[in-house]
């Protein structure tokens, strides 16, 4: 651990890496924004459904599917799951498809009925889920990149040190090699996690107008279709990620794969509908 302190200590985040940090943390804001404040000019959408989007992707996925993430994964079935990437990618994708879209089922039974007078209102709900969603993953995950990539400019390290002695020592290394990959990243690849956004965001949306049917129209065939999309999305996601060596390329992937599944579902509601939904 000493010896990757003092390599880190040797190093700087160039100022290219820290301006995509930045990028990546304001368009993580600006995206949702954006897209609520479209639907709310131009369709008169509530934000109501942006708001209660948000609040059942944290309840849902970050606090219910945390837990129980907590006890599967510490139980004698978590280091199997972990270590094999199709074991992984299969647990992952089904806990995320059943968690969030029976969130999405439920609070569109109960919290949202009063706003199905308006179709596009799914879509407000979409941007609320998807975009909490990458403001978490992807805009405090770059705050923390900038509060370090700061303290590791400023080689304001020793309180770092300090704490990574208190860890078991796999992991105050893991902490620090963490740091160095900061230093040694390309600065474009900061911008990787935005492009692989866009396209989950795009699923939201098409997985929220499928359970939206689905409550409207009383078919349970839509929101069986939506938990297959979650779940094939996800999939995908970690396989891709885990099998190919590079990264461009798996973003690659994923961004074509989840933009043509949300094209995919949009143009079959469009077919089943008489009335437009977007």
């Amino acid at each position: 651990m000493e010896e990757l302190y003092q390599q880190l200590m040797e190093k700087t985040v160039p100022f290219p890496s820290i301006a995509c940090m930045i990028i990546s943390f304001v368009l993580a804001f600006a995206i949702p924004g954006a897209l609520a404040m479209y639907l709310y000019k131009k369709y008169r959408c509530s934000f109501k459904p942006l708001l209660v989007g948000a609040l059942t992707w944290i309840v849902f996925a970050r606090v219910l599917e945390g837990f129980v993430h907590q006890i599967v994964l510490g139980s004698s079935f978590g280091a199997p799951i972990q270590n094999n990437i199709l074991y992984y990618a299969l647990y992952g994708a089904a806990m995320a498809a059943i968690f969030e879209e029976f969130g999405r089922l439920i609070v569109m039974k109960t919290a949202l009925k009063r706003e199905f007078d308006n179709d596009r209102n799914a879509l407000m709900y979409g941007v609320g889920h998807g975009g909490i969603e990458m403001i978490v993953l992807l805009g405090l995950s770059m705050v923390t990149n900038l509060m370090y990539s700061s303290q590791i400019n400023k080689h304001a390290l020793e309180p770092l040190l300090e704490t990574a002695k208190l860890l078991p020592e796999e992991q105050g290394i893991a902490a620090f090699q963490s740091l160095l990959s900061l230093t040694d990243t390309a600065s474009g690849l900061f911008l990787l996690g935005l492009v692989e956004r866009i396209p989950a965001i795009a699923l939201h949306l098409a997985m929220s107008a499928l359970v939206w049917k689905a409550v409207k129209s009383g078919k349970n065939g839509y929101f069986i279709l939506s938990m297959a999309v979650h779940f094939a999305g996800d999939f995908v996601t970690v396989m891709v990620a885990g099998t190919l060596s590079s990264i461009v390329a798996a973003e690659a992937v994923i961004v074509v794969f989840g933009l043509a599944l949300s094209v995919a579902i949009f143009l079959l509601l469009k077919n089943k509908e008489k009335e437009e939904l977007i």
